[in-house]
């Protein structure tokens, strides 16, 4: 089954957020999603001791009223109600959730999990299979982050290397809208030393999980510091962003956008549904990434990363002269760089995203195409976290 897009060739920029109804206000929430430049959002939770189908679709309307998607949280069809009732009784749940809520334009997909282990992922499957049966409109399940040790293996049954079979597999059976994952490396405070290397090793074997799907790539990035994870800059927010799109993914959801009750964490907007700081930096950034590549990105298919001088996450390393367009790049200072190239779906140019992987300072980039691309070589220099964008014109 082919499934419905989830948000119409666009950047995706989504959010976690457990709250429930009745905590706030419906409309003047969705209006602070857009405000904040998100186009889909996560619905609150509609729990199985409630009935609150009614709130439910008021969320979708005005999330159509304000040109956002939603992704249905409709705790009674967790994967974990599996545990709980008869497969007949929770393919009753699924049929009354999907007539409630499958036919609103504004349906993304259903959430069916997060971070499912060895035990919970056969519960996922039958769950994903059920759904089918019944809609179009996609379960969405994020998985775990990959790490390459022991406790790895006693969580998924498998190690870390060998994910990209255990997911294709399973995508390949059950189907998959997305493929989606949540990692925090690149912000952890205790392990500075280790981020940057399980950030950019979840990027690559996801991304190549999704490619062998066919299917689009999310990851989940951070803007809550919690636990070991630091709280994010602005600078912060536009690293994240900018290393996870030259690394094909086209959708991200933000961890998370409010606060908890456990009071884990500062997140954008607080219990009291104040937006803090982090809020105004992350509505900053993600307006700056949806003007620039946010009608873009999904029409761009990644052919090559490379990184330079530093190699992160079992990423290549750039040399000058095998590149098949860019016969040069070099930077004025020694610093951490990412060389991408893409190329568009529809009209076949070639396009180029050179990302400053700083975090400190800006760096001059230059660079140096081969014929006959040669008019586009030049120099730019650009902000910690920020990206050069070059298409190459003309026929090879």
């Amino acid at each position: 089954m082919k499934y419905k897009n989830y948000v119409s060739d666009k950047l995706v920029l989504s959010f976690w957020g457990y709250r429930l109804f009745g905590e706030q206000d419906i409309e003047e929430t969705v209006k602070v999603w857009k405000d904040a430049f998100f186009n889909v959002g996560l619905s609150f939770i509609n729990r199985p001791d409630e009935n609150r189908e009614k709130e439910m679709i008021k969320l979708l309307d005005c999330c159509e009223k304000y040109s956002l998607k939603l992704i249905i949280y409709d705790d009674r069809i967790h994967c974990h109600r599996l545990r709980e009732m008869s497969e007949e009784a929770y393919e009753n749940a699924v049929i009354n959730s999907v007539e409630k809520f499958a036919s609103h334009p504004a349906t993304a997909a259903f959430l069916i999990s997060d971070e499912p282990d060895k035990n919970t992922l056969p519960l996922v499957g039958k769950a994903l299979e059920i759904l089918r049966k019944h809609t179009d409109i996609p379960g969405f399940v994020n998985f775990f982050p990959m790490w390459r040790s022991k406790d790895y293996v006693d969580l998924m049954g498998v190690e870390g290397e060998n994910i990209d079979k255990l997911y294709v597999d399973f995508g390949k059976k059950y189907g998959q809208g997305v493929i989606a994952y949540d990692c925090y490396d690149s912000m952890n405070a205790r392990a500075p030393e280790y981020s940057p290397n399980g950030h950019f090793d979840n990027l690559n074997t996801y991304y190549k999980i999704a490619k062998e799907l066919n299917v689009p790539l999310w990851t989940s990035l951070l803007c809550t510091g919690h636990m070991t994870f630091r709280m994010p800059t602005l600078i912060d927010f536009r690293w994240q962003l900018a290393t996870a799109l030259a690394h094909g993914v086209t959708g991200i959801q933000w961890f998370m956008l409010y606060d908890g009750k456990s009071k884990c964490g500062d997140s954008p907007i607080d219990l009291y549904n104040e937006r803090q700081p982090t809020y105004w930096d992350l509505r900053k950034v993600q307006r700056e990434f949806m003007t620039d590549v946010g009608d873009l990105i999904c029409d761009l298919e990644l052919e090559e990363v490379n990184h330079l001088p530093f190699v992160y996450g079992g990423t290549s390393a750039y040399v000058d002269g095998l590149d098949k367009y860019l016969e040069h790049f070099s930077e004025d200072y020694r610093d951490f760089a990412i060389i991408s190239r893409f190329r568009h779906k529809e009209t076949g140019n070639v396009w180029y995203m050179f990302v400053n992987g700083s975090r400190v300072a800006g760096n001059r980039f230059k660079y140096k195409f081969r014929e006959p691309y040669e008019h586009s070589s030049g120099e730019a220099w650009v902000d910690p976290g920020r990206f050069q964008l070059i298409e190459l014109r003309g026929k090879e």
